[in-house]
């Protein structure tokens, strides 16, 4: 399952992004996260997050210039 930084713009700055987060905001559905989640860099993060997800490239470069941080 595909998640753009986009998604993400809605996010208090300092939350922790995981699989159980997104389940429970409702950008990924229950049934389906066990297929797995990756963080992809279309768009624009200003706000610190703590990501636990994979990510591409671009997105890792992006969360980490606003200050958040990859745990993965």
């Amino acid at each position: 399952i595909i998640i753009n930084l986009d998604q993400l713009s809605g996010f208090p700055a300092g939350e922790k992004v995981s699989l159980e987060v997104l389940v429970k905001r409702g950008l990924v559905k229950k049934d389906e996260a066990k297929r797995g989640v990756k963080i992809l860099g279309r768009g624009e993060i200003k706000k610190p997050l703590e990501v636990t997800l994979p990510c591409s490239k671009g997105a890792r470069e992006k969360i980490e210039k606003a200050g958040g941080k990859i745990y993965v």
